[in-house]
């Protein structure tokens, strides 16, 4: 199949997907930012009641993770078992399969995305100017495309293995959950211990999500980490990319 012709595949199933997901919906897509609203609300009143992070504005804080992770979290988990429920698509037609994981990710991406502007948006009324001088759009803008470019690899390796090993739907929600809590999201990085921080170092989720709430909580990571996370990440899309072309021949024998 021609580059075109994938991208106008992907493109469509991307579209039915965006469409199916908010189809009987009455708010429609105002779920996509209800959603991370109310987890706001949630974990913002319990963690401020325990934890004293000293952050001005936490509540705005934990909605600048909560966004990113939702679409980063649900793109994968909704992407990793995908090949195996359109088993019957697969088995009749024959098109790219990669489009299927990149479809659903695309889909979830296209919501955070527009939840994304709306908060830009609320942030203009609410005259929280540091968030739209160039310098933070900038990082918003590098660390949203690196988080797309992260979950599309992650999805095309997880949907790929699932095919052949039905427990690594399961393993994958796991390793998530403890993904969250292990990402400065709920808890700024500098209320962990300097001596536990260089285990943090490993996750490449640490630089984007840095990037992303910098105008409330400055983290001084270094030039040469967060080098190594953007490596990390585009060769995850790389290998994801060729592991997936390489085991996606023999697809319909398992399925």
């Amino acid at each position: 199949m021609r580059h075109n012709q994938f991208i106008d595949l992907l493109l469509a199933l991307t579209e039915k997907e965006i469409k199916a997901r908010y189809k009987h919906a009455v708010l429609g897509f105002l779920w996509i930012f209800i959603n991370p609203l109310v987890q706001m609300l949630v974990m913002g009143f319990v963690f401020s009641l325990i934890f004293k992070f000293g952050i001005k504005d936490y509540y705005l804080f934990l909605f600048l993770g909560l966004l990113p992770w939702n679409f980063f979290s649900l793109a994968i988990n909704k992407a990793t078992p995908r090949i195996v429920w359109d088993r019957s698509l697969i088995q009749k037609s024959n098109f790219p399969r990669a489009v299927i994981p990149l479809s659903m990710v695309l889909s979830h991406f296209f919501h955070f995305a527009v939840s994304w502007g709306m908060l830009m948006i609320f942030l203009i009324l609410m005259g929280q100017w540091q968030f739209l001088t160039l310098k933070a759009l900038g990082f918003q803008l590098l660390a949203i495309i690196l988080l797309l470019i992260f979950a599309s690899g992650l999805s095309l390796i997880t949907s790929a293995y699932n095919v052949f090993y039905r427990d690594i739907n399961f393993i994958v929600q796991a390793v998530i959950l403890i993904w969250f809590y292990a990402t400065p999201i709920i808890y700024p990085f500098s209320a962990i211990p300097s001596n536990y921080q260089t285990i943090f170092y490993l996750n490449p989720l640490l630089t984007l999500f840095s990037l992303l709430q910098k105008p409330l909580v400055e983290v001084n990571l270094p030039l040469s980490l967060v080098l190594i996370h953007v490596l990390i990440i585009l060769l995850t899309l790389i290998l994801g990319w060729i592991f997936f072309r390489k085991k996606a021949p023999y697809f319909t024998d398992w399925l």
